[in-house]
């Protein structure tokens, strides 16, 4: 198939916004002219999950925090989901419970509802999780195409859990000796919506922000394409999760790289006006600058880009 963003561009060059839509296609949510936010992922067990080494509560977990990270990076809140759930034939009704069960519990830490859905036969296992939220009355949504040349990239934590929980699921022997093994594991399977850091971050004035699903590179590069500007990321100021450094020395692979192209960490990454007051728990990783829109990363002013920025679906 044809990577992500060529699908992506070719049904945005297809679709138009009118109806009360402020943005469209091509943001972590859709906006309404009411603040409305609108977004949906899909999980598919062997593409995004896997039944061996997720259970049933991690997947449904996962569904709608992905989900919730979306509204998360526009400043806004999560009001309510619809669940779409394909059933494959070997997936039981206590599976179901508790896939059910975990989303309930997130949502009912963060004040939402699920509120429907549709439940249809399926090859393999599905989730198609679309959620509303709704911006904080006087705080405009933040998008992606609002950065400035100038503007600090900051993003809300370390990066390379999930990917080397990943690694680990795959290859037990690479955590041997990791104290922080069971920590990387579950940043994979139950990765955090950053509502509260979404919500500081547009306090602060972020110019555009989004989550890091696909990895710190590639999203960067969304970012600053969307943007129409360059994004430099400074690789070694890229904080990376501990025991990032272990797993990846074990598997042969460059550390501070495997942080920034790995993905799904759910962190939020913003362009930030370089003399805001910026929240506590940010670090600073990189610039908006003029420039051919895009990304690079530098260490020490040398130009490390590689060629595999991160996750794209038909990208490998």
């Amino acid at each position: 198939m044809a990577n992500e963003r060529e699908l992506i561009e070719r049904i945005a060059a297809r679709v138009g916004i009118r109806g009360g839509v402020v943005t469209g296609v091509g943001d972590d949510a859709a906006v309404l002219a009411n603040g409305t936010v609108l977004a949906l992922d899909m999980l598919v067990d062997g593409v995004h999950v896997r039944r061996a080494t997720h259970s049933p509560a991690d997947i449904g977990h996962k569904a709608l925090a992905v989900n919730m990270s979306d509204i998360a990076a526009m400043g806004a809140d999560p009001v309510a989901a619809l669940v779409g759930l394909g059933v494959p034939p070997d997936l039981s009704a206590d599976d179901v419970d508790a896939m059910y069960e975990a989303m309930e519990k997130l949502a009912m830490l963060h004040g939402m509802a699920i509120v429907g859905g549709d439940i249809t036969e399926a090859p393999v296992l599905t989730l198609a999780v679309s959620i509303t939220g709704h911006t904080r009355s006087g705080v405009a949504p933040v998008l992606r195409s609002g950065g400035r040349a100038g503007d600090l990239l900051v993003i809300t934590g370390p990066l390379g859990a999930a990917a080397c929980g990943l690694m680990l699921l795959d290859d037990t022997l690479l955590g041997t000796g990791v104290p922080t093994a069971d920590a990387l594991i579950a940043a994979q399977r139950r990765p955090t919506p950053l509502i509260a850091q979404g919500h500081r971050l547009a306090d602060a004035g972020a110019h555009a922000m989004m989550d890091i699903s696909d990895g710190l590179l590639i999203d960067a590069q969304r970012l600053g394409v969307a943007s129409g500007l360059h994004a430099e990321i400074n690789l070694s100021a890229v904080p990376r999760a501990e025991g990032v450094d272990q797993v990846a020395a074990a598997a042969g692979r460059d550390a501070a790289m495997l942080a920034a192209t790995g993905g799904e960490d759910y962190q939020l990454l913003a362009a930030m006006p370089a003399n805001a007051t910026l929240p506590r728990d940010v670090v600073v990783v990189g610039l908006l600058r003029a420039g051919t829109p895009g990304v690079s990363a530098v260490v020490r002013g040398r130009d490390v880009t590689p060629a595999h920025l991160g996750w794209e679906h038909g990208g490998h």
